[in-house]
This record gives structure tokens, C-alpha cells and sequence, in this order.
């Protein structure tokens, strides 16, 4: 009774010591649960930050263009035939506007870019009041165009002739609501986040995900953001998907009434929460374990070191009164308090040592019954002849019949023939050796098969045998899944690179033992970077699951399909058709994967290269012919892709000289291999010689003198363009002070920068030319840097903080080849060019093409409303000079007045070319 008692004072000690812990843990639960929504808030606020800067910064491009164009003197009388005539043009040169027009003071829309089917008026849109009224730049609503009756966001700005007080009207553009969507799906957001943004009146003109049915709609009623209430910045809410977002909001744009365009951004944070709930559970579930441990652990060591002694000393000394001794009571008793070892170690030297044999008998019998017990195994014990005598099952339903009816038999009169042959071979390989043999056999159990291992030994001392038996049919099936894992994608489940390898190699032997022809074909997919860039890995990894499943359906069953690297896959055709139906299946392959794919609700279109090799004509090993193909498939990416091509021993030789190439560039830049030649840009009304563009050539030791077209692609494959486009710079300052002492103070050099340096760059390497030339040259703008349209298609952020750098360090930057690629006026608004140089193609086509007269006069005109220098590239008749002089052309460069020249031959140039008159 006693001892009860002191459980229970000991068990309500424990516990009462466990409270505070446990609502500690409570409190820290609460308290990181409250950091979490506040971190999952700052995040959101921080990325709608970032979207209202990217937004905000669309909106004032939009403001600076209007503002430009209101100062334009076409528009300065909207009356005017001269303003119809400008604002088509202006359309035509810019992809983001859907319009462009010049309201009247009062409204009347007579000057328009679009041709008009009725009379517009717009004195009643707020935009146009607002423009005309607060003399401002101004942005509308959700509205309905009435002039292209498109559903768009309009913007103006009032036009104020010089020397006028107030506006004669405004310029407005129109943008549709694909614009603000386009540019809000740019922004990479995190899974499960929802953004909008909403004009003046709360409605919605973009959103994320994107969902065309909520474009003009409230934002109140946007059930994923709202949940049908208005929320406060920063708020936890549950829309009606079911998932609660934090919730930011910022103001995109305010006209200064109170009446804001915003951004809205959710995020979802239930994993987070979820996250800190479950810390919170897992802690005090913990706290319960370590409590219940210590608990026993100090209820089990009372029983042990206290009560246990008491009591076993008691029951002997009672015993010890009758003249009888139980020796187990000290055994039992574990005292460790010296008293009660004392006095137990005087009773056990009294007492007589009896049944010790029986006792250590019955504790060897009794740890081999625990160890056959804990073993997942079946166990027999056999007499000499393979008689059962001894049977022990783990699980009785793994015997081929019930214990009753094997108990006295041999084995070999139960086990099925072919179990039985593996047994009566093993045995005989046991009695030979002496040794414990082991061996794999599989028998049928209720119907099922099951495969066994067994292990054959002998027991010491006897004459009998231990059959140990164990069920391995869940170890079989695991190996053999790994080895189907090593040897297959783990994304596609086509066959990996491993099994390729062993596929072609066998595939090759035994065509080469029938004599017929194996081919292999390369599939390389273009366009699957775009995705990745575009739209995430994720989709890009749904594209290579679809794409092997439609490589699957283009093949027989005989033929193999693997993927080899990234996006390339290797398909395999064997039999004596392979030839015959090579054509048949590449074609059938580049086929489908020219139709679109469906991903998330958004097509994707992409395209295939494919090289065809097949041995032994192309190759004689499996590792040459799967190289050939690849050769095949190069040269058909290098021609544009979505194209066959099948391998030929020039492709070889093409590609041993690629290979070659790709050596001797690093060769020649440790060499020092590279020059430069220069070619002058004149002054087209004095002859001048006013600039040099320079133009990188290579002493090629075996080759000769070599022009960037002979050697630039093989370049950018080797990722040297940093490298050359270094040595370029670093040789073009050091000829600056030359040229300039021979040709003037004022003389500049043009050096190209390539959207492949520019890219590489912003990983750090190379040169930070804005420096180096500050550094290197007498003045900043001595060198002129050289961009082509290419750069700007899709610039980075780096690519407009790389031109940003040269601007602010006075640095002049000039428009290669402008008009040639996909020319558009955002270029002027997001970045101030010195030059523009027309392309050489329009120049060589005028003054004969009236097309490239007309091109030809837009880009000097637009030159010169910009503030702008225009060089005409590619002169080469007197005509083309007679032309751009008379259009006020500045300069231009071309083999009517040099070529390229090394330095020593452009430093004997004149200092004015004479010129024909215009």
C-alpha cells in the first residue's frame, strides 16, 4: 500500500515539472505562428513592390511616348492632313498600341492613325476631360473604344503648342487589355499566388493566373483574392478556392483626385501555417514522450533499488527461519544500496549452489526459442537422411503443406520435381565440402508464386542438419525494381543513357552477325530552353513527358526509344527494313512534334532536328555511329532546325573541322592570333574621315587572314565571344591615340558589343567596358559602342543597366543594322541611341526601290526627331551617295570610299575623301 502511494506522489511530481515546459511550447507555437503570416506579409508586400516598379515603369514609358509625341509638329494642329498622315506611321513602327489619335480641344476625333467608320467624339471619357482640364497626363478606365470598339485602357496627354498657354487637344493611345496581362504573366510569382490589377473604379483589366471572364469585373467580387469583401494591405484571407492568401495592395498610378490604378498581390500561406501547427503538435507530443520515459524510468529504478530488495530480503530471511535457501531472490533483486548487498552477500554464502546445470540448461533452451521466434525465417532440423524432425515457421502460410503432414517425413518426398532437383544437387555439394551451401528455388503456394532461399548447415556434434528457409520474393522484386530504376528515366520512363548504351551495343552485334543494317536516329528538340526560360522547368518537364509519348506512338514494337541527355532522345531501328522505314519514321517523328502540345491550358509549339546514321555504311562501332547521328542531327539544327539530315562523310569532314576550330581558337587567343582592321566612316557633306568601325580579324597560321564570318559561330559554341570581344576593346584604345593624331582630335572608333557578350557578362565575366574605357581612352566618348536590335528583342535587366552604364559615363552607343530585325520605337523610349545605322540592305536598294526610298527616308526622318546621327552602311555606288546627301544624311561607310583596312594602311588614308557632288 505503501509503495503504491509513492508511485503516485512520484508520478504527480514528473508531471507538475512538465507544465511549464508544455506551455512554453504552446506559447512559442502561438508566437511563430504569428511570424509566419508576418514574414508570408512582408514577402507579399516586397513582391508587389516589385510589380508595381515593373508596372510602373510600363505606365511611364507610356507617358514619356506621349509626351514626345504631343510635342511632335504633326500633331501640333490636329486639323492638319500632316497628322493623319504621321500617326499611321508612328503606329505601324510600335507593337503595343492597338491606336493612336488627336482629339480636338472639344473632343472631335480628326486625327487619327486607324480609318475611322463614324465620327468619334470623346469630350465625355474622364481621361480625355482630365488630360484637357489638369493639363496632365491622364489614364482611363474599362471602357469600350470608340474609335477600334476594343475593350482597352486608354491614355493622354494634352498637346500645348509652344508659345500657347493651353492644350488645342490631347494625344491618345490605346491599349488593349492583352497588353496588361501580357506584361503581368512576365512576372515570375510563386505557385498558387493570384495578382490583379484594377483601374480607377476597381475593375479588373489584368489578371494571374489568367481568367478572360474576370477582365472587367469588380475586384470585390474576384473570389480567389477577395472572397467577395474588400480586405485591408496585409490581411489573411480564404477565397473560394479554399486557399488563404496574404494580401497586399499598392497604387500603381494616381491621377491626383484619389482615384488610383492598383496592383493586388495574394499569396498563399496555408502551408506555412500548416507548418507551424504541426511544429507545435510535434513538440508536445515530445514533451508527453520524455515524460512518460522518465516516468517509468524513475518508477522502474524505485521497484528496482528499493522495493524489489526490500522485499526479496524479507521473503529470505523468512525462508533462511525455515531452513530453506532460494538463491534466485538475490539474483532477482539488483540492490545496489550497500547494506542490502552486504547482507544479501552473507545469505548467498550460506546457501548451497543446487540445480545450476537445469537452471543455465533451461536459459540456453529459452534465448534459442527468442532467437528462432525473432528470425523472419522457417527452420528445420533433419536427420542424416533429410527426415523432418524439428520444424519452426514465422509464418505458417508459406508451407507447401500443413506442419502435421511433413512432421517424420524426408523432404525429398514433399518437395515438386524441380524444387527437388535443386535440393538433392545442394545436398550432395554439402556432403562433398562440408561447408553450409545456400541456393535460390521458387515454389507455388494457394496458387501464388513465391521464391525462397536456403541455406544448408550442419550441427556440431551430431550428425544432424538445420534447414533454414527464407521468403525473398519482396527482395527479388526490389532488386529487380532498382535495376529498372538504374536503367530508366526517372522523368520520361523511357530507357536512360545506361540502357542505351547496352541496347545499341547489342543491337549492333546482332545486326552485324545477320548482315543488316541498324539505324539510329538523333532527335534533338528545338525550341525547349524558350519553354524553360518562358514558361519554368516545371512545364518544360510536362513537354519532355508528352514529347516521349508521342516518340513512343511513331515506333513499332520492335523498335527503341531512350532519352539520351536533357532534350535529346535515340531511337533505334533494327530488322531488315530499318532502312525502308527510316525515312518513313523520321518523317512521321518530325511531324508530330510540329503539332502543338497542351500544357496547363496554354499550347506550345516546338520542333525537332533529327541526324539519321546507320552502320555498318556510317559507322562501324556503336559509339561511332551514335556520334555520326549526332553529327547529322548538328548540322540540321545549324540550317534552322525542324529538319532531317542524313550523315554523310562530309558532315564528317565539316565536323572534324568544326572540332578543329573550336581547338584553334583557344590556341590563337593564347597566341595572340587577332588584329584588328578598320573601316572609315565619312562625313557625307565634307569627305571627312570621322570614325572607324572596328572589325575583328584572325591570323589563322594555316587559313590566312580570316573575317568574323569565318570564325564567330564556332566562337559563341566555345563561349569565347567575352574573350574576343575583350581583346577587340583593349586593341581599339590602344590605336585610339594613333588615328586621333593623324586624323583629328574629335576622331572616334566603333567597336561591336554582341548580345552573346552581353549576355555572358552579367555572369561577371570579362571586361566592365564602361570602366576600361574611362580608364584606357583621353576622353569617354572616344569609343563608340555598337549594339545590334538583337540585344534589345528580349533584354534582360542586365542589358539595360549595361547601356545605362555607358550613358552615365559619357560613352556614345549606337543601333546596328536598325531596321533589319524586329525594329520598334520601345527602344527609344526605354534607351537614348547616338547613332543609328540603317542597314546595309536598305542602302544597296536605293534610290532604284521605291520600298527601301521610302524605308530609307522614315528612318532619317525618325533619326532626326529623336536627336540622333543616322549612318548609311553598305555605299558602294555613287547613286546611294548622291541619295543620302540629298536627305541630309550625316555619315556613312562602305566600299564606295574603303574597305576594311589593317592600321598601318587606314593611317595612310587622307584625312578627306573627295567626294562626287550631290
Amino acid at each position: 500500500m505503501k509503495s503504491r502511494r509513492l508511485r503516485t506522489r512520484l508520478q504527480a511530481l514528473i508531471l507538475l515539472a512538465a507544465v511549464p515546459s508544455a506551455l512554453s511550447i504552446v506559447y512559442f507555437g502561438i508566437d511563430s505562428y504569428q511570424v509566419e503570416v508576418d514574414r508570408n506579409s512582408a514577402e507579399t508586400r516586397r513582391i508587389t513592390s516589385q510589380l508595381v516598379a515593373t508596372q510602373h515603369g510600363l505606365i511611364a514609358d507610356t507617358e514619356s511616348f506621349l509626351r514626345k509625341l504631343s510635342l511632335s509638329e504633326a500633331v501640333q494642329d490636329p486639323t492638319d492632313q500632316k497628322c493623319d498622315a504621321f500617326l499611321p506611321q508612328v503606329l505601324q513602327l510600335s507593337h503595343i498600341y492597338q491606336n493612336l489619335g488627336a482629339p480636338r480641344w472639344d473632343g472631335e476625333l480628326l486625327c487619327n492613325a486607324l480609318p475611322l467608320r463614324e465620327p468619334v467624339n470623346v469630350s465625355d471619357r474622364p481621361y480625355f476631360r482630365r488630360a484637357m482640364d489638369k493639363e496632365v497626363f491622364s489614364v482611363g478606365t474599362f471602357q469600350t473604344d470608340r474609335a477600334t470598339g476594343l475593350t482597352s485602357v486608354n491614355f493622354a496627354h494634352p498637346i500645348i503648342p509652344e508659345g500657347q498657354k493651353d492644350p488645342i487637344g490631347a494625344v491618345v493611345a490605346v491599349l488593349g487589355l492583352d497588353w496588361w496581362s501580357t506584361h503581368l504573366m512576365r512576372e515570375t510569382l510563386p505557385e498558387g499566388a493570384v495578382a490583379t490589377i484594377t483601374d480607377r473604379e476597381s475593375r479588373i483589366v489584368a489578371v494571374h493566373p489568367p481568367d478572360p471572364t474576370a477582365l472587367g469585373q469588380s475586384l470585390v467580387g474576384h473570389g480567389r483574392l477577395a472572397g467577395g469583401t474588400v480586405v485591408s494591405d496585409g490581411a489573411v484571407v480564404e477565397g473560394e478556392d479554399g486557399v488563404r492568401r496574404v494580401v497586399s495592395r499598392r497604387i500603381l498610378f494616381e491621377d491626383g483626385e484619389g482615384q488610383p490604378i492598383q496592383v493586388s498581390l495574394g499569396l498563399p500561406v496555408e502551408e506555412a501555417l500548416k507548418q507551424a501547427r504541426m511544429t507545435v503538435f510535434w513538440r508536445l507530443l515530445a514533451l508527453c514522450s520524455l515524460v512518460a520515459i522518465f516516468s517509468g524510468l524513475a518508477l522502474r529504478m524505485l521497484e528496482k533499488q528499493v522495493l524489489q530488495p526490500l522485499g526479496a530480503l524479507n521473503r529470505a530471511i523468512q525462508g533462511f527461519e525455515k531452513g530453506k535457501v532460494d538463491e534466485q531472490l538475490f539474483d532477482q533483486q539488483g540492490a545496489r544500496i550497500s547494506d542490502f548487498e552486504n547482507i544479501s552477500n552473507s545469505f548467498r554464502r550460506m546457501s548451497h549452489a543446487r540445480l545450476t546445470a537445469e537452471t543455465l540448461e533451461a536459459e540456453r533452451r529459452r534465448q534459442l526459442q527468442a532467437l528462432l521466434q525473432a528470425l523472419p525465417d522457417t527452420y528445420f532440423r533433419l536427420s542424416n537422411d533429410g527426415t523432418i524432425l524439428e520444424y519452426k515457421a514465422s509464418n505458417e502460410q508459406e508451407l507447401l503443406m500443413p506442419p502435421e503432414m511433413f512432421l517424420g517425413r524426408r523432404v525429398a518426398d514433399i518437395l515438386p520435381v524441380d524444387a527437388l532437383s535443386l535440393y538433392e544437387a545442394n545436398v550432395k555439394r554439402f556432403r562433398e565440402t562440408n561447408e553450409a551451401v545456400t541456393w535460390e528455388y521458387q515454389l507455388e503456394i494457394n496458387a501464388v508464386q513465391i521464391d525462397f532461399e536456403a541455406r544448408l548447415q550442419a550441427i556440431p556434434g551430431s550428425n544432424e542438419m538445420v534447414l533454414v528457409v527464407r521468403n525473398i520474393s519482396e527482395v527479388k522484386r526490389a532488386r529487380e525494381k532498382i535495376l529498372l530504376q538504374a536503367r530508366t528515366d526517372f522523368l520520361t520512363r523511357l530507357p536512360n543513357r545506361a540502357s542505351l548504351t547496352a541496347e545499341t551495343e547489342a543491337a549492333s552485334f546482332a545486326a552485324r552477325e545477320l548482315g543488316q543494317a541498324l539505324v539510329l536516329m538523333f532527335v534533338d528538340l528545338d525550341g525547349l530552353k524558350k519553354v524553360n526560360d518562358r514558361m519554368g522547368h516545371a512545364t518544360g518537364d510536362g513537354l519532355l513527358k508528352l514529347v516521349a509519348q508521342r516518340l513512343r506512338s511513331c515506333l513499332s514494337d520492335t523498335d527503341f526509344v531512350a532519352r539520351h541527355a536533357g532534350d535529346e532522345f535515340v531511337i533505334l531501328l533494327c530488322g531488315e527494313t530499318a532502312l525502308e522505314r527510316a525515312d518513313k519514321v523520321s518523317q512521321r517523328v518530325l511531324s508530330t512534334m510540329q503539332r502543338p502540345f497542351e500544357i496547363g491550358g496554354e499550347k506550345i509549339s516546338i520542333a525537332a532536328s533529327i541526324g539519321i546514321a546507320h552502320s555498318p555504311t556510317d559507322a562501324s562501332t556503336p559509339q561511332a555511329l551514335l556520334s555520326a547521328a549526332d553529327q547529322a542531327m548538328y548540322l540540321a539544327k545549324g540550317e534552322g532546325g525542324g529538319r532531317i539530315r542524313y550523315y554523310t562523310p562530309e558532315i564528317g569532314n565539316r565536323n572534324a573541322h568544326r572540332l578543329r576550330m573550336l581547338d584553334d581558337l583557344h590556341r590563337a587567343l593564347e597566341f595572340d592570333e587577332f588584329d584588328l582592321h578598320y573601316q572609315p566612316i565619312i562625313n557625307l557633306q565634307t569627305g571627312q574621315v570621322v570614325l572607324a568601325e572596328a572589325l575583328l580579324r584572325w591570323n589563322h597560321p594555316e587559313f590566312g587572314l580570316l573575317t568574323p564570318d569565318r570564325f564567330l559561330p564556332f566562337a559563341e559554341e566555345a563561349g569565347l565571344m567575352v574573350e574576343l570581344g575583350d581583346t577587340g576593346l583593349r586593341r581599339a584604345c590602344r590605336d585610339l591615340t594613333d588615328f586621333r593624331d593623324r586624323f583629328g582630335t574629335g576622331f572616334q572608333i566603333c567597336v561591336n558589343h554582341s548580345p552573346t557578350e552581353l549576355s555572358a557578362r552579367e555572369h561577371g565575366h570579362g571586361l566592365d567596358w564602361a570602366r576600361y574605357i574611362k580608364e584606357n581612352t583621353p576622353h569617354d566618348a572616344s569609343i563608340l559602342i555598337e549594339i545590334t536590335e538583337a540585344a534589345l528583342l528580349d533584354p534582360t535587366p542586365f542589358t539595360l543597366a549595361s547601356l545605362k552604364a555607358f550613358r552615365e559615363s559619357g560613352i556614345e552607343v549606337a543601333l546596328d543594322d536598325f531596321g533589319a530585325g524586329y525594329s520598334s520605337l520601345i527602344y527609344f523610349l526605354n534607351n537614348e541611341f547616338d547613332y543609328l545605322k540603317i542597314d546595309r540592305e536598305f542602302a544597296q536598294n536605293a534610290p532604284e526601290s521605291v520600298r527601301a526610298t521610302g524605308l530609307c527616308e522614315t528612318i532619317l526622318g525618325l533619326s532626326q526627331r529623336l536627336g540622333s546621327k543616322a549612318i548609311a552602311e553598305g555605299i558602294e555606288r555613287e547613286a546611294q551617295l548622291r541619295f543620302f546627301q540629298q536627305r541630309g544624311c550625316t555619315l556613312g561607310q562602305g566600299f564606295l570610299f574603303s574597305k576594311a583596312l589593317s592600321k598601318d594602311d587606314f593611317m595612310a588614308l587622307p584625312q578627306k575623301i573627295e567626294l562626287v557632288t550631290a
